[in-house]
């Protein structure tokens, strides 16, 4: 079974840069499907950003304008793995609204490709232990698996059962 993974990107000063679009095509090539959310406009002069999306190969239906406004109501649940951006007002909206992707702002002082590719990483290695879980018993809950996790002494999965779990209960508490 191939495990999907969606990435976004912000564009401006971003994707518009030619290392980030040279780590974009890298993903790309190893079958990461790629987005852009920008706090652009759909409408109007949009030449640059789709000559690279095009370049790159990523379909308009991966462009998700935002007409300036908050980014983080434009990222569902679980959908992106991480989004990528150099404004921090919007990695710390991404953060205060429970981390619909996890955000990464570009210019900060780690490696933020090596970052990314650290998530990639540990979502293959996770959604094999999670699958495997579930193939053995297809009614497991999070709760049981979380219970195996501990047992198995595999903190970083418990971790993440633990994140899930709350965003559900958080989902239908509001």
């Amino acid at each position: 079974m191939k495990t999907q993974i969606n990435v976004s990107f912000d564009f401006d000063g971003v994707l518009s840069i030619p290392s980030v679009e040279e780590f974009a095509k890298e993903l790309l090539t190893n079958g990461i499907d790629v987005w852009v959310t920008t706090s652009r406009y759909n409408e109007g002069s949009n030449i640059d950003l789709l000559k690279v999306t095009e370049r790159l190969g990523i379909p308009y239906s991966n462009i998700i304008f935002t007409s300036r406004q908050n980014k983080v109501d434009f990222l569902p649940i679980d959908f992106f793995l991480f989004h990528l951006d150099d404004d921090p007002y919007v990695i710390n909206n991404i953060i205060q609204n429970g981390e619909p992707a996890t955000p990464i702002l570009r210019h900060m002082s780690v490696d933020w490709r090596e970052m990314c590719r650290e998530l990639i990483e540990f979502r293959l290695v996770f959604k094999q232990q999670f699958l495997g879980h579930v193939i053995k018993d297809k009614h497991t809950s999070l709760e049981d698996l979380l219970e195996d996790a501990l047992d198995d002494e595999n903190y970083e999965y418990a971790a993440i059962l633990r994140d899930k779990i709350k965003k559900q209960y958080y989902k239908y508490t509001k």
